[in-house]
């Protein structure tokens, strides 16, 4: 429990920030928290000298993952490549904005390992599915009370805070308007954070030749306890271990921030539109998107990607080699699974339900059932069934 004293510190810091984004002052002190005050600021007063943008909004009125992430990914490869510092004097260069809420779902990085990140048995007991994505970064949750949001730009005008900070300047005057006041602002990992440092909004990005984008979650009112128990693998009582080189998730305390998604929609779409479009030169075009409203032209594409989404083969299949150990009650190691590939290819366990199958075992997927259905001894069944 916190002493009377660091309460009262802590407090007035609050007190300072909330002072900070009403009346543009200054905090005199540097804080102890994760805020970036000063760089906000900074980044606040450029932003008045905007660059404009042919801007093209999104908005899915579909809660496929599947259908969102591949109508994100179609956009970006349709995308124009930018090869120099800037375009002609009557040429503006293109922003996309795509913006999406999705059904229940847990949203893996591209090179993440499926198996350490997330709970995979819970998520099939529940019949949520896991989906890689194409992007870089962390495991995500998804469900109906998280926004997303997916911003496209030539890759000389990427910059992993400027869109996170324009989601702040957008919101803050919004949260400020209800009792519990909520202040947003971006920390030093790029992320969206309360005033309590709690995480609202993560990020991932992607950068090829000539373009960028810049895709992030906003929880609204997601089941932030659903989220916990999906995002987290629980292995047995501490007695299994991944061990891989995949990208791994930094766990955050997270917070939802309390408005609906078509609230939020509204204050993206608005805040983009005076961001980087003018009264006198507006290019502003907003299209609503769902799987009946897409284009013969791009329909093939599309269901190609949703395809390739929805296979083993790229979700689990694509996860980087790793060895996937477990340990008797008393730590005694039992057996471990070298995987590659999603096809297990080596399995080394002094225990005969293992060794006298390792033939019968080595070379087929990594999947519960598969490995389970080699075996005779029951507990191991059962053990293999909770945690492939």
């Amino acid at each position: 429990m916190k002493s009377l004293g660091a309460r009262h510190a802590l407090a007035s810091y609050r007190a300072s920030v909330l002072h900070l984004f009403r009346h543009g002052s200054t905090i005199g002190t540097t804080s102890p928290s994760t805020f970036s005050v000063r760089r906000q600021l900074i980044s606040s007063t450029l932003s008045k000298r905007k660059k404009l943008y042919d801007l093209e909004i999104y908005v899915s009125q579909s809660p496929s993952p599947y259908f969102n992430l591949s109508f994100e990914d179609y956009l970006f490869k349709q995308f124009p490549v930018y090869r120099s510092e800037s375009t002609s004097s009557t040429e503006l260069a293109k922003k996309v904005l795509l913006l999406y809420t999705n059904h229940r779902s847990v949203i893996i990085g591209r090179n993440q390992n499926p198996w350490r990140e997330t709970n995979v048995q819970s998520l099939r007991a529940n019949n949520i599915p896991i989906i890689r994505r194409k992007s870089g970064g962390g495991t995500v949750f998804h469900d109906e009370g998280n926004a997303n949001y997916s911003v496209m730009m030539p890759s000389n005008a990427f910059d992993r805070d400027e869109h996170a900070l324009l989601l702040c300047r957008a919101l803050n005057p919004v949260l400020s308007q209800r009792r519990e006041q909520t202040v947003l602002s971006v920390n030093e990992r790029h992320d969206i954070v309360d005033q309590d440092a709690r995480k609202v909004s993560g990020s991932a990005y992607k950068l090829q030749r000539g373009k960028a984008y810049h895709h992030g979650t906003m929880l609204l009112n997601s089941e932030l306890e659903v989220l916990s128990k999906l995002l987290h693998h629980s292995p047995d009582g501490g007695l299994e271990e991944v061990d891989g080189p995949g990208v791994q998730s930094v766990r955050s305390p997270v917070s939802n921030i309390g408005i609906s998604n078509a609230k939020f929609t509204d204050v993206v779409i608005h805040a983009f539109e005076e961001a980087y479009t003018s009264v006198s030169n507006n290019t502003l075009k907003i299209r609503y998107v769902d799987e009946g409203s897409i284009t013969k032209e791009e329909a093939p594409e599309i269901n190609k990607r949703i395809e390739e989404l929805q296979s083993w083969e790229w979700t689990f299949g694509s996860t980087p080699k790793f060895v996937h150990r477990f340990s008797m009650a008393d730590s005694t190691p039992a057996v471990s699974f070298t995987v590659e590939g999603g096809i297990i290819t080596d399995l080394e366990s002094d225990l005969p339900e293992f060794a006298e199958n390792k033939d019968t075992i080595v070379g087929i997927p990594y999947r519960g059932a598969e490995v389970a259905s080699r075996i005779g001894c029951k507990l191991w069944k059962q053990r293999l069934l909770r945690s492939i």
